[in-house]
């Protein structure tokens, strides 16, 4: 028998580009809300698939990594040249697009990997009000 837990709650800001959107190549951003979903087997020993608080953490870092960055694909990041008086980072995707679906991809991949590859993981993650991706992974 298979269970499922999630836990909601996490949003993360973050600026990128779409090449064929309403915004067209124009840098825009977004508030992302995102929920993680877990499915695996009860480990006997403890009653649980995971404990929610250590897969708090782990989501709670990833959605960090993905805060308050400009998001691009690895391909393009040798063209960016920005100067000003603020602080800018840049967060790369291994992806021609820096879409929502392509962003929600790499964050259930990183938590898959940081869960040990043990469990399946599904992410909802809204880009603003009324526009979601879900991913499943692997």
């Amino acid at each position: 028998m298979k269970f499922k837990i999630g836990v909601e709650g996490f949003s993360f800001d973050s600026a990128h580009y779409t090449l064929s959107s309403e915004y067209g190549h124009q840098l825009h951003g977004h508030t992302y809300k995102v929920s993680v979903e877990v499915e695996g087997d009860v480990d006997e020993k403890s009653g649980f698939i995971i404990d929610f608080e250590i897969l708090r953490k782990i989501v709670d870092e990833v959605i960090k990594e993905w805060d308050h960055k400009l998001i691009v694909p690895i391909e393009d990041y040798n063209q960016i040249y920005m100067r000003g008086p603020f602080k800018l980072e840049v967060k790369t995707i291994p992806y021609r697009y820096p879409s929502a679906e392509y962003i929600g991809l790499e964050i259930s991949k990183t938590i898959y990997e940081k869960l040990g590859r043990k469990f399946k993981v599904t992410v909802k993650m809204y880009e603003g009000e009324n526009r979601y991706v879900i991913v499943e992974y692997p």
